[in-house]
C-alpha cells in the first residue's frame, strides 16, 4: 500500500495541506490562519500554531502521521555552487564556508545539506569539479518544527525550501521539465517571488516586496473596509474596483518589477532558454494582474493550474502547489 504523506505549508495568512498517497494528491485543505501567529514571514507563536494545526487535523480527520514540510524561502539559504572535486566528508566540512556571504557568524547554528547536480570534466574526461545545490537552515528553527509536530503526534520525515518543492512538483507534472529552463511566479499576499530553474534545477530567486496585500490595502481605502474583506472584493472585482486607475497602477508596478527581474536574469545568463513563467498564488486569480504581466513580461504567462492532471488538481496548483511538491521532492 502506498505511503501517505501530509505535505504542509504555513503561509503568511493561510495553511495549505496536501494529503499525498504515492503518486496522487488525494485531498487538499486550505484554512485561513488566525492573525498574529505569523508576522513578517516569521512564526511568532509556536504554541498558537500548534493549537491551530491540531484543530485543523481534528476537524478535517486527516489520515497519516508523516509530514513533509515546506520551509519558507525567507527562512533558508539556497545556493547553486561550483566546488572542486571532494568527497562527502570534505563537502560537509566546507559547506558552511560557502555561505559566508549570508552567515557571517554562528555558522555552527545551522544545518547544511546538498545535492550534486552535475560533475564537471576537463577535455580529457577527468572529473575536476562539482555543481551542487546547497541549503542552510537554522537548527533552532528545525528544532521548533520538530517539537511542533511531536506535540501533535506527527512525525517530520522530510523538509525542503519552497523553491525546491516547486521544482519537484514541476518534474512530477512533466518529466520533460527536468531538462528545461522555466520560471515560477508566486503572486503571494505579502510579496511576490520569482523562482528560476535552469535545466530543471533551481537556480535563483528574485523577491519583490509588492504583493496582493498592496492591492487589498488600496481597495480597502477606496471601499472603506478592512483588508480581509478587500481581498474578497479583489477576486470578485466588486463594482469594477480592479479597473480603477489607482488599483491598476499597483498591478502595473508588480508587472514591471517582474519584467525587470526577468530581464536582469536574462542579461546575467545570456545562454538561458526561458520561455514560460508559470503563475500561482492568490494574484493568479486576478485577471487584471495577469493582463498586466502579459503586457510587460517578455515570457509566456501560463497559469500553473493549466498543468492540472489526474494526480494534482487545479485547486492545488493555484492555492498550494508547494504543499504537494514537497511530497515528491528527492533533492
Amino acid at each position: 500500500m502506498a505511503k501517505t504523506l501530509l505535505g504542509i505549508e504555513f503561509g503568511s495568512c493561510r495553511i495549505k495541506i496536501s494529503v499525498v498517497k504515492g503518486n496522487k494528491v488525494v485531498r487538499f485543505i486550505k484554512e485561513d490562519m488566525p492573525e498574529n501567529i505569523i508576522q513578517g514571514g516569521e512564526i511568532v507563536s509556536w504554541d498558537a500554531l500548534s493549537d491551530f494545526l491540531g484543530q485543523v487535523i481534528r476537524k478535517k480527520h486527516l489520515g497519516g502521521k508523516d509530514v513533509a514540510l515546506v520551509i519558507p524561502d525567507s527562512m533558508t539559504y539556497t545556493r547553486r555552487l561550483s566546488v572542486p572535486i571532494m568527497n562527502e566528508k570534505q563537502l560537509k566540512v566546507n559547506l558552511p564556508y560557502e555561505f559566508h556571504d549570508f552567515i557571517a557568524e554562528g555558522k555552527e547554528n545551522y544545518i547544511y545539506d546538498y545535492a550534486v547536480v552535475s560533475v564537471e570534466e576537463d577535455e580529457e574526461g577527468n572529473d575536476i569539479g562539482l555543481n551542487i545545490l546547497a541549503v542552510a537552515v537554522s537548527k533552532e528553527l528545525m528544532a521548533n518544527y520538530m517539537q511542533l509536530f511531536k506535540r501533535l503526534r506527527l512525525k517530520l520525515v522530510m523538509a525542503a525550501p519552497q523553491c525546491l518543492s516547486f521544482g519537484a512538483l514541476m518534474r512530477h507534472i512533466d518529466p520533460q521539465l527536468a531538462v528545461k529552463d522555466f520560471a515560477i511566479l508566486d503572486l503571494g499576499y505579502s510579496s511576490t517571488r520569482i523562482n528560476i530553474f535552469s535545466d530543471g534545477v533551481f537556480d535563483t530567486t528574485r523577491s519583490i516586496e509588492l504583493g496582493c496585500q498592496a492591492l487589498a490595502r488600496r481597495v480597502a481605502e477606496q471601499l472603506g473596509c478592512d483588508e480581509h474583506i478587500a481581498s474578497l472584493h479583489l477576486v470578485q472585482n466588486t463594482n469594477d474596483i480592479m479597473n480603477t486607475d489607482t488599483v491598476r497602477d499597483i498591478c502595473s508596478d508588480i508587472a514591471v518589477d517582474v519584467m525587470r527581474a526577468v530581464n536582469y536574469y536574462s542579461y546575467e545568463h545570456r545562454e538561458n532558454s526561458l520561455e514560460n513563467i508559470y503563475v500561482c498564488g492568490g494574484g493568479a486569480m486576478i485577471p487584471q494582474l495577469i493582463e498586466e504581466l502579459r503586457d510587460n513580461v517578455p515570457l509566456n504567462i501560463v497559469p500553473l493550474a493549466e498543468l492540472a492532471n489526474n494526480t494534482v488538481s487545479e485547486d492545488v496548483l493555484m492555492n498550494g502547489p508547494a504543499s504537494a511538491g514537497i511530497c515528491w521532492n528527492e533533492d
